[in-house]
């Protein structure tokens, strides 16, 4: 498993080895020994899948501490345009955000460290993302930063999102919880 820092600090991408024989291709996505070997969480509380329609934006989501978590992101269906917004005051990417693109094509996940937002914009219908998160859910702590309010470039002005999404407050007003540490 190859992993490389983003330039989210503490962000990864984590390329699986894909093999292929004549049945198709085989690859494993998570080692908890290269996960620690590396120093990144591996022990997970929750997951979760999502199957999005082409134009679909979900988030920019996270949860407020103290249920604020390490989430793990694989596309196993379709293409997706990832992103990760750096929300931890201090941190040298404070305020930056990153763009991957994440398809059933290739064995690439994102790790994404707690203290940043995520969300991603679905390529193609039947975009099936799935979610390790290192805590469970706390729907009085889940919170967001709206979609179109930290400068990313998305695909189209007029995406599908839901009306959770397009309440959550826009990044200028959003005063965080998350420090670099």
């Amino acid at each position: 498993m190859l992993i490389q820092e983003t330039a989210i600090a503490g962000c990864f991408t984590l390329t699986a080895a894909k093999h292929h024989d004549t049945r198709g291709h085989f690859a494993k996505w998570f080692s908890k020994d290269a996960f620690a070997k590396a120093g990144l969480c591996s022990s997970w509380a929750e997951v979760y899948a999502s199957e999005s329609h082409r134009g679909v934006i979900r988030g920019l989501h996270f949860q407020q501490p103290p249920a604020d978590h390490v989430k793990l992101v694989y596309c196993l269906s379709g293409r997706a345009i990832d992103v990760v917004l750096d929300l931890r005051y201090g941190s040298p990417s404070f305020g930056e955000h990153i763009k991957l693109s994440l398809s059933a094509e290739e064995p690439v996940s994102v790790y994404v460290p707690s203290g940043c937002a995520h969300g991603f914009y679905a390529e193609v219908d039947h975009t099936l993302m799935l979610y390790q998160v290192s805590s469970g859910h706390a729907p009085s702590l889940e919170s967001g930063i709206r979609w179109d309010s930290a400068g990313i470039k998305w695909p189209t002005d007029t995406p599908i999102v839901s009306a959770r999404d397009r309440a959550l407050p826009e990044l200028y007003t959003f005063d965080s919880p998350f420090s670099w540490s």
